[in-house]
């Protein structure tokens, strides 16, 4: 496989675990090229050279290092790119993991189905709205989270009120799946964080003032507010 990066601990950012403890492994490479991807270091092909080739298993070798003490169930976080392009690959890492005592949530935006989904304790499933330039294609998502089942959580990222619109739609398919919002958050070129409040604020007007949507968290994303746009955590 190919890694851009391992690190932790840290706090996850965003979706249903937002604030709780996490390792992240982030692996290069990636089917979708979103106009506003905050982690093209792990997605430009021109990155590649940069990324290292490991084995699964010492992928969970690497992440024990860094926690040699942790606590029975410590979660691990399988970021991208798209990590379920690996196919047999991301199954052999997330047993490798789970062997050695992690949770683990894989992080993808639904456009691959990969059997590691059964084996994950979490699938955090991130289809990208209009503002990202990319297109759904809404039969790969359903495959997505079928495979996922009740393991699956629904998160989106929200640029302007035609994201708002797909995540609706898009959402109100799977109505028994918890669902995360949050606003798209635009840094500069040191990591400080430019817009994220005022969208943010909007969002959770919108989604406050429409009952429907009441079971709906809305969340900034917090690793940007804390860190800005610094990798490694």
């Amino acid at each position: 496989m190919k890694v851009d990066e391992c690190f932790g601990p840290t706090v996850q950012g965003e979706g249903a675990q937002a604030g709780a403890v996490t390792m992240f492994v982030r692996l290069g490479g990636c089917d979708y090229r979103c106009s506003w991807c905050d982690t093209m270091h792990a997605v430009d092909p021109d990155n590649a050279p940069r990324w290292r080739e490991m084995d699964p298993d010492d992928i969970a070798e690497e992440v024990k290092a860094l926690v040699p003490t942790h606590p029975e169930g410590t979660w691990v976080t399988i970021s991208g790119g798209n990590p379920a392009i690996w196919q047999k690959e991301l199954s052999r890492l997330v047993l490798a993991l789970n062997d050695k005592g992690f949770r683990v949530n894989i992080e993808t935006q639904g456009s691959v189905p990969n059997e590691a989904f059964w084996y994950a304790d979490m699938v955090t499933i991130s289809p990208k709205g209009p503002s990202s330039g990319m297109t759904l294609d809404r039969d790969k998502l359903k495959a997505c989270m079928n495979q996922a089942g009740m393991k699956a959580v629904l998160k989106f990222v929200v640029a302007n009120d035609q994201d708002f619109a797909f995540a609706v739609d898009v959402a109100s398919h799977y109505p028994h799946v918890d669902t995360y919002v949050q606003p798209i958050t635009i840094t500069d070129k040191v990591g400080h964080e430019k817009r994220a409040f005022p969208t943010y604020r909007r969002l959770c007007e919108r989604v406050a003032t429409t009952p429907a949507l009441s079971h709906w968290r809305v969340i900034p994303q917090l690793h940007v507010l804390a860190w800005g746009g610094e990798r490694g955590r």
